[in-house]
């Protein structure tokens, strides 16, 4: 299987300025290659791709439909790097790189990502199938050519500089946008073919999202894909650096940072849970007081799900007694071995509700209404499976809004 490191970048430069130019001739001016290394290195990506980008033809080279779809990804995916770059050296107060994407190599960002991850040189080598000293020269080697450090010792491990993470970040970000390419080209042999890579938050796990994937894959049974769970920091700083595609849950207020994009999909209330019978089921209007003498299953500091906990009890104490968990099978099963309560949304305990087995303590907890649905990129074009994923959360969405 071909990775996004497999790639040139030289190969995917010349095969932009073939699309840019329309013409081999007119390419290999433009980026001072010979015709015929331009011809060959052409031949070399499209032989890796299993697709013909271009019809050559006496009067120039037209894009195939292969070449429209995975050029068009090459073309975001370079930006990314070559706005970075700019960035990096304007915060130094150095002069621009003129055609960075023709001085650094895919090998060099694979080595910096690598030790990044693995935090040291050693494991980055192991993890990517190089020498340690191919992998330190690597990294040395693009240091030098942004004429910027990278990469810092701490203590026993390597550590990014500033600089290197936010050159990190858009490396990832190159490696999303060539990865969408794949799987638009893996589409065009495949119907439905690709990946998606899903953030999935505490809520939608239990209703939603397992709704809105059987949905999904009816259509799209050639799509691989992969759930991604963890706390919404996490998942935000992976949804980011192009890790995931998107995430669903929870919807923040304040939007954290201007370049993601928050999809409403419906609005959710948060209940007070427990079994059938405890002592409390049946009450209308709890009091404070009673909710704090029994144990809490609570969501992770910092939640939104916490401090809507936190804010039943202003007058009395917090409860003493409490687990922190954000595990919904975890907390069913401590509220049905015992006096526990916790707060839930309604997907979250539908089933057992229905069965009889857990239930409502009051109403919806006042204020707790919140906003679920998609987190993306602000810049994210997402592919057609990706697209069609979005649509049917969108559809179980609107059966939440709807009460069906």
């Amino acid at each position: 299987m071909v990775s996004t490191f497999d790639l040139s970048l030289r190969h995917l430069d010349a095969a932009l300025a073939v699309l840019r130019q329309g013409s081999i001739s007119g390419a290999s001016a433009a980026v001072n290659l010979s015709q015929p290394a331009l011809t060959q290195a052409l031949a070399k990506l499209e032989a890796l791709l299993g697709h013909r980008l271009f019809d050559r033809q006496p009067s120039g080279a037209s894009p195939t439909q292969a070449g429209h779809l995975f050029l068009a990804r090459v073309e975001r995916g370079l930006e990314r790097i070559i706005d970075s770059g700019r960035r990096l050296r304007r915060s130094a107060r150095l002069k621009p790189i003129a055609y960075l994407e023709r001085l650094v190599s895919m090998g060099q960002f694979h080595a910096l990502a690598a030790v990044e991850k693995a935090g040291s040189y050693s494991l980055a080598a192991r993890e990517i199938g190089l020498s340690q000293p191919s992998v330190h020269r690597a990294v040395k080697e693009l240091e030098a050519i942004l004429g910027l450090p990278l990469v810092f010792r701490a203590g026993r491990s390597m550590r990014p500089t500033p600089a290197g993470m936010r050159l990190v970040s858009a490396i990832r970000l190159m490696a999303a946008e060539l990865q969408a390419g794949f799987d638009e080209l893996a589409a065009l042999e495949q119907a439905g073919a690709g990946t998606i890579r899903i953030g999935a938050l505490p809520l939608p796990r239990a209703g939603l999202l397992p709704e809105a994937l059987a949905g999904f894959t009816r259509n799209h049974p050639y799509t691989a894909i992969t759930i991604i769970e963890g706390p919404y920091s996490d998942l935000l700083a992976a949804l980011r650096n192009g890790e995931i595609d998107m995430v669903v849950g929870a919807l923040r207020d304040p939007v954290p940072t201007r370049d993601i994009l928050q999809r409403p999909l419906f609005e959710d209330d948060l209940f007070i849970v427990a079994r059938s019978r405890h002592p409390l089921a049946g009450s209308s209007d709890p009091d404070p007081a009673d909710l704090a003498n029994y144990p809490w299953v609570i969501g992770a500091q910092g939640s939104p799900m916490r401090a809507r906990w936190e804010a039943l009890f202003i007058d009395p104490a917090l409860p003493a007694r409490r687990i922190e968990c954000s595990s919904i099978l975890m907390a069913r099963w401590l509220l049905l071995d015992g006096d526990w309560l916790a707060l839930m949304s309604t997907d979250q305990f539908r089933i057992e509700q229905a069965s009889g087995l857990l239930a409502p303590i009051g109403g919806p907890v006042q204020g707790s209404r919140r906003q679920i649905g998609v987190t993306t990129r602000a810049d994210w074009l997402p592919t057609a499976a990706q697209a069609d994923l979005l649509s049917e959360l969108t559809i179980a969405g609107a059966k939440r809004s709807s009460g069906i």
